[in-house]
């Protein structure tokens, strides 16, 4: 126990109150962050000039919104969008600076609108909402790539999960900005969990073990 004179340091990294990810679908569902979501930062993409800011809600829709949980508590959202709708910042850097296009191919997703509220914002429970909220959409979905369109504080944030800056620009103000990117399986291994390759090869030896020898037909 501390000292009387010292003051009781809370990190709500250490609740023991386990975390839950909930996929919110619809508009409706979206209203549980309605909270989280006003300290949400439209200051790079609009000094970028990327105009994206027009298109948050078709974003929220092609895109898959998550909420982390404590108890009934939202603590944490994320968004990610898929490329391929041209609603990515990076599909719209590229229009401005060389970027890879392989990385904005089949299985490319943007992560963005990471957003805790301020008393929450300890890094070790930042790095738990990423772990948990990532894994479950590389479980789920197609994925190849993550990237992000952010600052240089963001990206040391970004480079904890096995991102890297790939592209560093200026804005109109002229401010520096970044952009990250991560191959799935190294942000797999950054977070220490299975890399969707591996879970695809345990799910194909799990299936080919039920098959008799020479197939279904044997």
């Amino acid at each position: 126990m501390a000292p009387a004179n010292q003051p009781l340091i809370y990190n709500p990294a250490l609740s023991g109150e386990p975390l839950y990810l909930r996929v919110l679908r619809t508009p409706q569902q979206r209203q549980a962050i309605a909270n989280l979501r006003r300290h949400a930062a439209f200051g790079v993409e609009g000094d970028l000039g990327l105009g994206l800011q027009p298109y948050e809600d078709k974003r929220d829709d092609i895109g898959i919104v998550t909420a982390v949980y404590r108890g009934a508590r939202p603590l944490a959202t994320l968004r990610l969008v898929p490329t391929g709708y041209g609603l990515t910042g990076a599909e719209r850097l590229a229009e401005k600076v060389d970027v890879d296009a392989d990385i904005l191919g089949d299985g490319s997703w943007e992560l963005g609108r990471v957003i805790m509220e301020p008393e929450d914002r300890h890094p070790d429970l930042l790095l738990q909402c990423l772990r948990l909220t990532l894994e479950e959409v590389m479980r789920a979905e197609h994925v190849r790539h993550f990237h992000a369109t952010t600052t240089p504080a963001m990206a040391r944030l970004w480079r904890r999960v096995g991102m890297r800056t790939i592209v560093n620009t200026t804005g109109a103000s002229g401010a520096r900005y970044c952009l990250v990117h991560g191959q799935v399986d190294d942000v797999a291994a950054a977070l220490n969990v299975e890399a969707p390759s591996a879970l695809q090869m345990r799910a194909y030896a799990g299936s080919a073990a039920a098959v008799p020898r020479g197939g279904l037909n044997a």
